[in-house]
């Protein structure tokens, strides 16, 4: 792809996926009472979600934010139930 596509850069983008505010977490939960188990007492509050680092080959940053959020939107976050927040990691 680098061959045919010469002009544009590679941008590497960060999507964290979390569960929006009012829905449950027991996977949070879990975590939770496994490290009071493990006595880390004053950890208060666990909330699990998935990372995803994208290398997006695009003609500026806003086109690569753009194809990202497109793919959170459409396969890598389900979003009756989650949110994501992309953040630029660099470009070469």
């Amino acid at each position: 792809m680098t061959d045919s596509t010469p002009d544009l850069t590679l941008y590497t983008i960060g999507a964290r996926v979390t569960l929006r505010p009012a829905v449950l977490d027991p996977q949070g939960q879990a975590i939770l009472r496994g490290l009071h188990a493990l006595n880390f007492p004053t950890v208060e509050d666990v909330q699990a979600g998935k990372y995803f680092r994208l290398s997006v080959r695009a003609a500026n940053l806003n086109e690569a934010m753009a194809t990202a959020s497109d793919a959170c939107e459409r396969l890598l976050a389900n979003l009756v139930i989650e949110r994501f927040i992309l953040t630029p990691e660099g470009a070469t």
